[in-house]
């Protein structure tokens, strides 16, 4: 395939595709996802949902597929979504195009989340994608495209989800695909090879973009500390923030590490807030109650310990 190939594939709602070589018969729903890789789309088999990734270009399908195989020997919670299916379909008379299926993930986005239920789920979310990512580092990749539009909440177990592997890159090659605004390209702060820092920058960037001070697509400027600075409800997070941006972690473990000992001094209660401490209903936002200190709720170390 040549570069001059736009991969994004147009499908129609009640659009049915039969797989060549295993038969089975998915109907188009709707559009869920695109990127310069390629179009997800919500599909239906029998009662059963599920998201279908199609590209025109086949190499794009075959990478993500073994990295999904990879992802899938790995013990323990999912490290991406499961793959369910690869084959082939024709789109049209004349043109075959190559797909894979994945469970569909019934989630909310982070950021959609967190504004719901409080920045106090911002300890448990960073636990469990910190221990994926360093999962992710240890088989050889990186994440590359972390972004809170790829990160959902299942809204049955409570976990967070990482649904898009189209950014998944090898140790050291170039980075597949990102987004602007969590590329610490744009900001001007190292290359677009794939290392473990490049992962934890992202990660930083997406904390950042909880904070409801700021907004990263409206920054004019490319000074990422300037942004951290705006991030007045993350403020007992700088350190750990600015340290992951400068690229001063050799692993997400490190980080995660820090995360708990911020969150362990943050639940201890003293005297002046012993009551408040236990109160499940504090959000971690100072202003949403007027008070000087931010104050977590007792749930976060809940989720510290089982993770």
């Amino acid at each position: 395939m040549t570069s001059s190939i736009h991969p994004t594939v147009r499908l129609t709602s009640q659009q049915r595709l039969e797989g060549i070589w295993n038969k089975r018969t998915y109907t188009i729903v709707r559009l869920i996802g695109e990127g310069a890789r390629g179009s997800i789309y919500l599909a239906r088999i029998g009662n059963r949902y599920v998201a279908l990734k199609i590209s025109q270009d086949s190499s794009v399908i075959s990478a993500e597929v073994n990295v999904l195989k990879e992802f899938k020997k790995v013990q323990g919670p999912p490290l991406g979504p499961l793959l369910l299916d690869v084959d082939d379909a024709y789109i049209s008379h004349d043109l075959k195009l190559a797909f894979y299926v994945m469970e569909y993930i019934d989630g909310v986005p982070v950021s959609d989340w967190v504004k719901r239920e409080g920045l106090s789920w911002l300890f448990p979310i960073s636990f469990q994608l910190l221990k994926k990512l360093h999962k992710i580092h240890q088989l050889g990749y990186i994440y590359g495209d972390l972004k809170p539009d790829n990160i959902l909440i299942d809204r049955k177990t409570k976990q967070a989800r990482l649904v898009d592997v189209g950014g998944v890159t090898a140790l050291g090659r170039a980075i597949r695909e990102y987004t602007t605004w969590f590329d610490r390209g744009y900001w001007r702060l190292g290359d677009r090879r794939a290392d473990v820092t490049y992962d934890l920058f992202a990660f930083a960037v997406c904390l950042l973009s909880l904070d409801p001070h700021v907004t990263i697509h409206n920054t004019k400027e490319r000074d990422i500390y300037k942004v951290l600075n705006q991030a007045k409800s993350l403020k007992p997070l700088t350190p750990i923030l600015k340290k992951a941006l400068s690229g001063q972690y050799n692993n997400a473990l490190e980080l995660k590490s820090e995360l708990g000992v911020i969150n362990r001094k943050q639940l201890q209660p003293t005297k002046s807030n012993r009551k408040t401490a236990t109160n499940p209903k504090i959000d971690f936002w100072p202003e949403a109650l007027g008070l000087s200190s931010i104050i977590l709720v007792h749930a976060g170390l809940f989720y510290f310990f089982i993770l």
